[in-house]
C-alpha cells in the first residue's frame, strides 16, 4: 500500500459546474513509513486528507525540520523489509510543503 497525494482546486471554467484542476501532484510513496510521518506531524499523515493546504503549513513546516534535525530517530524507523527509508519519507514530506505553500487555497486529496 502506498500514499498518492495530489492537490486540488476547483475552477470555473465557465460550464455548468466548477471543474476539478490538480494544481500539484506530489506522487506516491509507501506506507511502510508511515510511523515516520505521524511521529513527525503528530497524526497520521492520512489525517490531511481533504483539508486546505494552507491551513496544514505549519504542520508540515514543523515536521520537516523534525526530521531534518533528528535523522538518527527517523533513520531508526527504516522499514526492515527495504520498501522505503528515511530520505525517501523526508523528500516526500518536503514535497508536500513545498506545493501546499505554492497552492494554499487547494484541497489535499489522499488515496490509499
Amino acid at each position: 500500500m502506498s500514499y498518492d497525494i495530489s492537490l486540488y482546486v476547483q475552477v470555473d471554467t465557465g460550464g455548468l459546474e466548477p471543474v476539478d484542476y490538480c494544481a500539484a501532484d506530489i506522487g506516491n510513496y509507501t506506507s511502510n513509513v508511515s510511523g515516520m510521518w505521524r511521529d513527525a506531524l503528530g497524526y497520521r499523515l492520512a489525517d490531511l486528507q481533504g483539508r486546505v493546504a494552507g491551513d496544514c503549513i505549519t504542520d508540515l513546516r514543523r515536521a520537516v525540520a523534525d526530521m531534518e534535525a533528528r535523522p538518527d530517530h527517523y533513520r531508526a524507523m527504516n522499514p526492515p523489509n527495504g520498501w522505503g527509508d528515511y530520505e525517501g519519507a523526508l523528500g516526500y514530506l518536503r514535497r508536500l510543503h513545498v506545493a501546499c505553500c505554492a497552492h494554499p487555497k487547494a484541497h489535499i486529496h489522499i488515496s490509499h
